[in-house]
């Protein structure tokens, strides 16, 4: 290592000392490129009469809420939720910064992930705050936004993109599973499952995932009454917006799901369908063999005065009597109504 890049790395390992935990800070204002922020510029960013600021943060790190609660003025219930101890989906206000806990996909290098994180955040107009422990796919993809050139005028913007990058990440999801179950329907129609119910458990289970933490934000972005909450107007109309959009969400989550167990009933149907099939088979052949069986174990006994045991032909007579009693016990099946269709 030379001595430039040293010194550049002392400088960095100098710097995130500043703020321990920060995956990363931004600045920007409306109509204006955000910037990266360095740990020993946040203050001076914070301080700012303009803009806005977006600390993300790595809840893992026990020193970030001690750094936060330094360097932010949020109210206490704010600081409770960025410690990260809550994993229940959230949503509060007071004096006039909203918080909770939103959820999101897991954000993984080489592969789409469909495991629900926890987003913890504190927002106002200037101000927001997002804490995780695991890396989250919405966050990411908005923090490359940002870097390509995206402008929120406000906080509140950044974090409505944050939860709308989620909603379009789960309908991808929920999009592909749709297309899985109409192969599975195509299947179903024509006879021909193979994998089908693991194809289902599948999207079944990423519905189930999805619904619990989509249902339980968007009935608390829903029911919470703000009329009384100290926002902009801009920062009420974000929350009316993603509300809808939550439900909107919420309502494709639960017709895939019912859709996928619906499939799941009718397959499970056609493979007991399948199944009563073969043992009807098993049983009619059974049930044919049987008078052939008893002429063969007749002549089969070793007693004395066993018919045909010496007249020439014997054993082929034998075999013509066990199959005309195997015809004869057809016929009489076919007479009294037996269907031996399979």
């Amino acid at each position: 290592m030379n001595d430039a890049s040293h010194l550049t790395l002392l400088a960095w390992d100098d710097s995130r000392h500043h703020a321990p935990g920060l995956v990363w800070a931004y600045r920007g204002a409306a109509d204006e490129a955000p910037q990266p922020v360095a740990p020993k510029d946040i203050e001076a960013a914070l301080a700012k009469p303009d803009g806005w600021v977006w600390l993300h943060v790595d809840l893992i790190d026990q020193r970030t809420h001690s750094w936060i609660s330094h360097a932010c003025a949020l109210p206490q219930s704010a600081h409770a939720i960025l410690e990260g101890h809550e994993d229940s989906m959230a949503l509060a206000h007071e004096k006039g910064v909203v918080h909770g806990i939103a959820a999101d996909l897991h954000g993984e290098i080489a592969r789409r992930s469909t495991t629900i994180g926890r987003l913890h955040f504190a927002v106002t107009d200037r101000l927001l705050v997002t804490g995780r422990r695991h890396s989250l796919a919405a966050v990411e993809e908005v923090h490359k936004t940002l870097r390509d050139g995206f402008k929120p005028a406000t906080a509140f913007e950044l974090f409505s993109a944050i939860v709308l990058a989620f909603c379009r990440s789960a309908t991808e999801r929920l999009a592909a599973a749709t297309k899985q179950l109409d192969e599975v329907e195509d299947h179903l129609v024509t006879e021909r499952l193979a994998d089908e119910r693991r194809r289902i458990k599948d999207v079944r289970r990423l519905t189930v995932s999805l619904h619990r933490p989509i249902s339980a934000q968007a009935a608390l972005f829903q029911d919470e009454n703000r009329a009384g909450w100290e926002l902009s107007a801009g920062a009420h109309e974000i929350l009316g917006r993603l509300s809808a959009r939550l439900k909107r969400l919420d309502r494709e989550v639960v017709m895939v799901n019912d859709r996928a167990r619906l499939l799941q009933e009718e397959v499970a149907a056609e493979l007991a369908d399948e199944s009563n099939r073969s043992l009807k088979a098993l049983a009619v052949m059974s049930a044919l063999l049987l008078p052939g069986t008893l002429i063969v174990g007749i002549f089969g006994m070793n007693t004395a005065e066993l018919p045909l045991t010496h007249t020439h032909g014997g054993f082929l007579l034998a075999l013509l009597l066990a199959a005309g009693a195997t015809g004869l016990f057809y016929w009489l099946l076919l007479r009294a109504g037996a269907d031996l269709k399979f």
